[in-house]
């Protein structure tokens, strides 16, 4: 299945540049994504500059909240000046933030959050992470809240692959597929006009659903459908409990949350591969990056 760098790009997105995984976990991730946050982790390496990363990024995502650990060192760069380039060189196409692990003087605190928060005037605030990793858990949350990381989605989907399908029966004939994307909420695949007759709001009780190893089974109701291309309809499914309410039940919720925050994150990765592996082939970065098709 073959998506545009468009069609993963939708959605507010959060990049934690440089991390201090001692004491902010990548796992804690999957925890944000099952609140409606969808972030991600930008690390170092020598191999490229870290304002190209930063190029990447923003020719791909349009509305996107860049956090820094500004105790990452890194040699010949000064985290103020390179801030200060950044909203330079991007107005307002991003919202920065800055984080730093507690220090003993707190004068050290004050100094920096001036330096940050009113010389530079970043948006997103200079924050303080102790040295507690649970306790940065809830820190980072309101981070996250109070510059509305969520955006306009209270449940993000997926884009999903291959190894993502469904099989169910429906009045005496059985139907199986490849699901287009999920959320922990709801579901979407895409079939042949005629070849399923289910009208909207109409259940359907036990479909089995493989997701990439991982088994689960559960009852949804037909939100939408529409046509798509000359040929084909987009059904958009929502998910329902034990007890018939939106959503998956509590025991197949907690094992899908890293299952498809995993999907999420080997789509980004190879989103960003096959970006950057363009931009060292041609010197520069594709001016059609949008269009530019990513094979899930």
């Amino acid at each position: 299945m073959a998506i545009t760098v468009k069609d993963f790009a939708i959605g507010r997105k959060t990049f934690f540049i440089t991390p201090d995984m001692s004491l902010f976990p990548e796992t804690y991730l999957e925890d944000y994504f099952a609140l409606g946050y969808e972030c991600y982790f930008v690390e170092y390496n020598k191999n490229m500059p870290l304002e190209q990363k930063i190029d990447i990024l923003v020719s791909i995502f349009h509305d996107i909240i860049l956090i820094f650990n500004i105790d990452y060192t890194i040699t010949d760069l000064n985290w103020f000046n390179f801030i200060s380039d950044l909203q330079f060189k991007y107005e307002n196409k991003v919202y920065i933030g800055v984080t730093f692990v507690k220090r003993p003087d707190k004068e050290v605190k004050g100094k920096l959050e001036k330096l940050f928060n009113y010389d530079l005037g970043i948006k997103c605030g200079c924050v303080q992470l102790e040295y507690n990793k649970s306790e940065n858990f809830f820190i980072i949350q309101k981070i996250l809240y109070a510059n509305q990381a969520q955006g306009r989605r209270k449940n993000i989907r997926a884009l999903c692959t291959k190894a993502y399908t469904f099989v169910f029966n429906h009045e005496g004939t059985q139907y199986s597929g490849t699901m287009q994307d999920i959320s922990l909420s709801h579901f979407s695949f895409i079939y042949p006009n005629g070849k399923l007759d289910v009208k909207e709001f109409e259940k359907i009780e036990a479909m089995d659903f493989h997701l990439k190893g991982l088994l689960i089974r559960a009852s949804a109701v037909l939100m939408m459908k529409r046509p798509v291309g000359e040929n084909d309809t987009l059904y958009v499914f929502a998910f329902l409990d034990d007890n018939g309410l939106n959503g998956l039940s509590e025991r197949y919720r907690q094992l899908v949350i890293p299952n498809i925050y995993n999907l999420m994150a080997n789509n980004y990765r190879n989103l960003i591969g096959k970006v950057t592996l363009s931009m060292i082939e041609n010197k520069n970065l594709p001016n059609n990056v949008e269009d530019m098709e990513i094979n899930l």
